[in-house]
């Protein structure tokens, strides 16, 4: 995963790159995710799809929430790069609906090897087939999740579709 960041005379690149059971790094150097377990002391990340539907409505209204206790929430673009500043200790958490496979691969392992927590919207178990994601520095999960699950049943109830993209047969998702 590489990340180049452009500002007023500043040029920089960073790489981020992780393997299963081998750790998280930046740049070279190994990376942690925080410790922070209050919302309140907590910068949170978010995307927002392409289609004004019921899954982007309701993120506005999870951003509003959010917004309103914790130190702010930013919308940066990339799932990717978004989970890998978890993992830097750049925020503290980052959720998103309707992503693709490709929007969070890499993401998710830098994540969780950098001591990260990776869960469905629903809390359940993620697979990189999954619809949605939340992901936080661990220590802030279940608070997040208390607040997410029941914006998402209410999209499961809808009807929104949370079923795997695709599955091939005999797929292992766990190492």
């Amino acid at each position: 995963m590489v990340e180049f960041v452009w500002g007023p005379m500043c040029w920089n690149t960073r790489i981020f790159s992780a393997t299963a059971g081998g750790g998280a790094f930046c740049n070279g150097q190994k990376i942690h995710s925080s410790q922070t377990d209050k919302v309140e002391q907590s910068l949170l990340v978010t995307g927002f799809g392409y289609e004004h539907d019921d899954a982007w409505i309701t993120n506005i209204e999870l951003f509003k929430e959010f917004t309103d206790i914790s130190r702010g929430v930013r919308r940066l673009g990339s799932a990717a790069v978004d989970m890998c500043h978890v993992a830097l200790v750049v925020a503290e958490a980052y959720w998103e609906y309707c992503l693709k496979p490709w929007d969070m691969a890499a993401g998710v392992l830098i994540v969780e090897e950098a001591g990260g927590t990776v869960t469905c919207m629903d809390g359940g178990k993620f697979c990189v087939f999954d619809r949605s994601v939340l992901v936080s520095n661990g220590a802030l999960h279940a608070k997040l999740w208390e607040r997410i699950a029941p914006a998402t049943e209410k999209l499961k109830n809808k009807g929104i579709d949370f079923s795997l993209w695709y599955k091939t047969e005999n797929y292992v998702t766990d190492l």
